[in-house]
């Protein structure tokens, strides 16, 4: 009986959930890309806004896919971007349903997120009860590739002399911050959860 109920309850939250809107793939990528960045101006803890990233990342996802590209790009297939992190991430944390993207990147997203960032065990807990650490996790991880990618292109010309090793140093240094600022904040993540768990 009661798991009857349960089951009553989760449907009904389901069916008052907005539905992810559709949009134009140029808006839907723009959007992931402001994101990624965290100026969208939505807000992922919210149902509205949760729908609304849906929205984009399936209108997205259909777009890659009938164009013949795979999408999100994963570690193992080139360079990773910040959006492909985002989205990446938003999936295991259930910000985007399994449905709104392609079987490959469902199969590998959990994987990904344990071999990043062994301190969180519980993405969708995570989600429930530290959504604004969660997405400020997201846009630290996003900030690390872009910090990456940009010191692989520094050292594709570190060779051109001393200014340009200069530079290779101090964009070095910016990934080494950005790498501990993204497992402080995991390890902030599995405190709350932690702390959720003793007190439920």
């Amino acid at each position: 009986m009661l798991r009857k109920l349960v089951l009553g309850l989760a449907l009904a939250a389901s069916a008052c959930a907005p539905a992810p809107p559709s949009m134009p793939a140029t808006d839907a990528i723009e959007l992931l890309e402001r994101f990624a960045a965290g100026a969208a101006g939505i807000d992922v803890c919210s149902p509205q806004g949760r729908a609304t990233l849906r929205g984009a990342v399936r209108s997205y996802s259909a777009e890659m896919e009938a164009a013949g590209v795979a999408w999100p790009t994963l570690p193992d297939e080139g360079a990773l971007k910040a959006v492909d992190v985002t989205v990446v991430m938003a999936l295991v944390s259930g910000f985007v349903e399994p449905s709104d993207l392609d079987g490959r990147a469902r199969a590998l997203a959990g994987g990904l997120m344990v071999a990043n960032f062994p301190q969180v065990r519980d993405f969708h807990r995570a989600a429930r009860v530290a959504c604004a650490e969660l997405v400020e996790l997201q846009q630290t991880a996003s900030r690390y590739a872009i910090e990456r990618q940009r010191l692989e292109r520094l050292m594709a010309r570190a060779d051109e002399g001393a200014r340009a090793a200069e530079r290779v140093r101090r964009q070095s240094e910016r990934l080494r911050t950005t790498l501990a600022d993204m497992h402080a904040l995991a390890e902030r993540v599995e405190r709350r959860v932690a702390e959720s768990r003793h007190a439920s």
